[in-house]
């Protein structure tokens, strides 16, 4: 029998070899998976790790409150500052060799055209210099430190980004506004141009205290200690020294060692690719779960058409034991070399990932891929796994059946399910229909599980009920009605295809579009054009044999084999599903975010930043002094934490005088006017709610840099929404006092001014010396916005995207492997006068019907489930449903054009069949 497994591999290999390129694609994304996150993590280590390489200590304020990494963005963890003159103590310490104070803040440098300097979105940094070389990863590579308070040292990656030259006269953005430096030198992070593609201007040690911080003040102070000294002795010495010190604002000062450094270092980027590895390892599970369904289908396919040759064997002799452990041989054979190359596959996918990833703008630095050992026994364990789990049932089953009925052709399944498939898939469907009443009747995280575990448990009740829902719907699919369907999308395709290219040609002849996503835009609509009128017309030929007897044919093919049907098609199901879930869920929000600030904000125009940080306070202070402007308020955000337990929580600062101008608080309780008054606050009314707050009463939150202000409550407002969500006010000069930070992230604008056009132009120009700081329309920031989480969506949808090619791979791979099933009636069709042509339309027409069918259960199941997802998380009224409804019908006609591309193979095959050859197939 081992001989005979051997055998049958090669016998059978390309039927087997349609199933092994599913398990590859599966097993690629989740290897791929782990390669990328593994070498990205790889990157961020070394990083974070090299950085405080020579760092025996750091001695910094101690944090008061516990907060996540972006609570405070890329530019300070919240602690307060110390005095620089700390530095001249610490020196004084005898087992310390060397101390330098440290700033990481804000500082950008500006190109030749006036433009902030982006190397990719890593964010920019502006540091002191530092100048012991074992202290600081940075190293000059041409030229020297910048020693007087108009120098800077710019990163290769910002030398090579702009042109400029040692010697150069550079503007760099600060919190100042531009300021022009002469460039001394260019640094390098190690061997690298930078640091993972942030970019980093560098600043005389003590000018630079001015600009990044304030005068006199840094943020820590990196120790080396004297050689022979631990880490944990030079810790206890600074201790003891500086047990007497405090922060700028009264905070104690604490000292760690190099090691305890570099560990938050590592937590942090622990944190960090907890998500991203959950993230991708989502997509991974979703590919190898469509996967399942493909593999199954192939290997069923399979055995039903070697039911025969099992039958044979047992009537001489072989046990049936035998003949299920040499199936079991095969799919252990193809499953383990499968993986073994999905696995390998997987470095192409990461660099695809990469790819992606970069074309997103995340500049994401080149280096070699790491495969670790986890990865490829993840990668083979999981995929031979799922192999011998998809052929265990099928193997089982063909095995059971009594070798006189197998030689008698009764041995294929073509039932519709059974006793079994409808109680089971019942029990899950009602399990699922009451975790969704469930998750509806609640709210939040809680009700969003619910609604989550319910669809998937949705998608499994689908899996069992399959069978029993392909057979009418793909009836009733495969009438001429749904024929005239398929005709009229193919028409608006091939219409399509045209205009477009004509728009294109029309365009680049004119000029009317103008820079490269211009370019590329004509470029790839007069490449498509003429596909996209191929394709139309491939589905209007299609659709029209819906009404001839090859349409007849496909329809009853189609249905004559419900459970191979629902399998092929449920692969399908499962992408666009998620495609649309997520279509509806994006489309409510960005919906959402649009109405909102369409009917909550009152001004004109949004001042939005450039940077990761925001734009100078000054802004304001320009703006006001424009012809034409009635009101401004920036917009700002800090951490507090309060309650028990505790928790952070953001709270905005504003202009209380003239915010209610700009911006529409709904229904007000109180007085806001108080809000001007020292350490007073505003609250939104649900959030009032939550935590039973009243009017007139005192809070006293904790601020990271450890101060504990007792706020006065003196307003409730009733328009959190139409402020990004943020449930706590209070006025810029009362947050300054708790926060050093002196940016705002936006500025609203409201103006008197008839003349918009010459407004701008008069706004623009009072701003020009803070480029980060851009005059918005509100609509251009709303689309700015948006913008920025439609390209986090594009990113998903493109890894969703491996699914329904799994999919239409699946497609392919049944229709190839039925056609070698039906060779006999193949041949019996060409020999009755059915033509080569219609033999294909056959074909074609049957992939239609099963695609179609996997989309229209899947967007159903979509919607559906998007639609509750959104109602649970917009009780708040943070969400308002908004249903896609033109998309939502595309994705469902596209199944034509999947169903048409997986049939082109397997519709040629089986026209150049050999009518005398397929007639004798046994």
């Amino acid at each position: 029998m081992f001989r005979l497994t051997l055998k049958n591999l090669w016998a059978y290999k390309r039927r087997l070899l349609a199933s092994a390129l599913s398990i590859v694609l599966g097993i690629s994304f989740l290897a791929g998976s782990f390669v990328f996150t593994d070498t990205l993590k790889g990157l961020f280590t070394d990083l974070f790790s090299s950085s405080v390489k020579g760092v025996d200590a750091s001695v910094r304020a101690t944090k008061a409150i516990k907060q996540s990494q972006t609570d405070n963005g890329p530019y300070g963890d919240g602690r307060s500052s110390v005095s620089a003159s700390i530095v001249d103590t610490i020196l004084s310490v005898p087992e310390v060799a060397a101390a330098e104070g440290t700033i990481q803040g804000y500082g950008q440098a500006i190109n030749k055209k006036g433009k902030l300097v982006k190397t990719s979105n890593a964010p920019t940094f502006g540091y002191l210099w530092v100048n012991d070389s074992e202290l600081s990863p940075y190293r000059i590579l041409n030229g020297r430190p910048p020693a007087a308070g108009s120098e800077v040292v710019l990163d290769r990656s910002v030398m090579k980004e702009t042109g400029y030259r040692i010697g150069d006269k550079a503007n760099v953005n600060t919190l100042e506004g531009a300021k022009e430096f002469t460039i001394v030198g260019d640094a390098t992070f190690g061997s690298s141009d930078s640091a993972l593609g942030a970019a980093a201007v560098f600043f005389d040690p003590k000018a630079g205290q001015e600009l990044l911080l304030k005068d006199g003040e840094v943020q820590s102070v990196l120790v080396r200690a004297k050689p022979g000294v631990s880490q944990e002795v030079l810790v206890k010495a600074l201790a003891k020294a500086l047990k007497d010190t405090k922060s700028t604002n009264g905070q104690p000062v604490e000292a760690i060692t190099g090691a305890a450094l570099k560990k938050e270092n590592l937590e942090f980027v622990n944190t960090v690719f907890k998500f991203i590895n959950i993230f991708f390892n989502a997509f991974a599970i979703v590919a190898l779960f469509v996967s399942i369904f493909v593999i199954s289908n192939s290997f069923s396919i399979v055995v039903a058409q070697r039911t025969k040759e099992m039958a044979m064997l047992r009537t001489l002799g072989a046990k049936r034991s035998q003949i299920l452990w040499s199936t079991i041989l095969e799919a252990l054979a193809v499953g383990l070399s499968a993986s073994l190359v999905g696995v390998f596959a997987g470095m192409g996918v990461a660099l695809g990932i990469r790819g992606l990833l970069n074309a997103a703008g995340t500049g994401l630095p080149s280096a070699g891929l790491v495969l670790k050992p986890r990865t490829v026994i993840l990668g083979v364990g999981v995929g031979t796994f799922v192999t011998l789990l998809s052929s265990i049932l099928p193997a089982i089953k063909a095995s059971s059946v009594k070798p006189l009925a197998a030689l008698r052709d009764v041995a294929v399944d073509r039932g519709a399910g059974s006793r079994v498939r409808l109680i089971v898939g019942s029990f899950l469907g009602m399990v699922s229909a009451a975790l969704l009443v469930v998750g509806l009747g609640g709210s939040g995280g809680t009700g969003a599980r619910n609604v989550g575990i319910a669809a998937g448990l949705a998608l499994v009740a689908v899996t069992f009920l399959g069978p029993l829902i392909a057979k009418p719907v793909a009836g009733l699919l495969g009438r001429q009605w749904f024929g005239w369907v398929v005709v009229v999308f193919g028409g608006l395709v091939a219409i399509g295809g045209l205009a477009g290219t004509v728009f294109a040609v029309g365009s680049a002849a004119t000029k009317d579009y103008r820079g490269s996503g211009s370019v590329l835009l004509s470029l790839a609509l007069v490449l498509l054009g003429p596909l996209q009128v191929f394709i139309g017309v491939y589905l209007v030929r299609t659709g029209l044999s819906a009404r001839t007897t090859a349409g007849h044919i496909a329809r009853e093919n189609a249905i004559r084999n419900p459970t191979r049907t629902s399998a092929t098609a449920l692969a399908l199901t499962i992408g666009t599903a998620l495609v649309s879930a997520l279509l509806v869920f994006s489309t409510s929000l960005t919906g959402t975010f649009r109405g909102a600030l369409d009917t909550s904000v009152r001004a004109e125009y949004v001042v939005a930043s450039a940077s990761d940080i925001g734009f100078p306070e000054e802004v304001k202070d320009k703006l006001d002094q424009v012809p034409g402007v009635e009101a401004t308020s920036g917009l700002r955000f800090a951490t507090f934490r309060f309650g028990f337990p505790a928790r952070s929580r953001t709270v905005g600062a504003i202009d209380p005088a003239d915010f209610a101008k700009l911006v529409d608080l709904g229904d007000v309780q109180g007085d806001f006017s108080k809000l001007s008054l020292p350490d007073t606050l505003a609250v939104d009314k649900k959030a009032a709610k939550d935590n039973k707050f009243k009017i007139g009463q005192t809070l006293r939150p904790t601020f990271p840099n450890g101060e504990r202000p007792s706020f006065k409550i003196v307003a409730f407002y009733d328009n959190a929404e139409g402020l990004g969500n943020t449930y706590y006010l209070t006025s810029v000069d009362t947050l300054k006092t708790y926060e050093p930070s002196e940016a705002d992230n936006f500025l609203y604008v409201k103006t008197n001014a008839k003349d918009k056009k010459a407004f701008v132009k008069a706004a623009e120009k009072a701003i020009v010396a803070y480029p980060a700081a851009e005059l918005k329309t509100k609509k251009k920031f709303a689309d700015q916005q948006i913008g920025q989480f439609q390209q986090f969506l594009a990113i998903v949808n493109a890894l969703l995207l491996l699914a329904i090619i799994i999919a239409i791979l699946g497609i392919a791979n049944t229709l190839k492997l039925s056609i070698f099933e039906r060779t006999r009636e193949i041949g019996l069709l060409r020999a009755v006068g059915m033509s080569r042509e219609q033999i294909k339309s056959a074909i074609r027409w049957e992939a239609i019907v099963v695609a179609t069918l996997g989309s229209v259960i899947g967007v159903v199941l979509g919607t559906g489930f998007g639609t509750a997802l959104v109602k649970v998380l917009g009780k708040d009224g943070t969400v308002k449903l908004s249903l896609p409804a033109p998309f939502l019908v595309v994705i469902t006609l596209l199944a034509s054009i999947v169903g048409l591309y997986a049939a082109r193979k397997p519709a040629k095959d089986a026209a150049k069949m050999n009518i005398l050859r397929a007639i004798a197939t046994e």
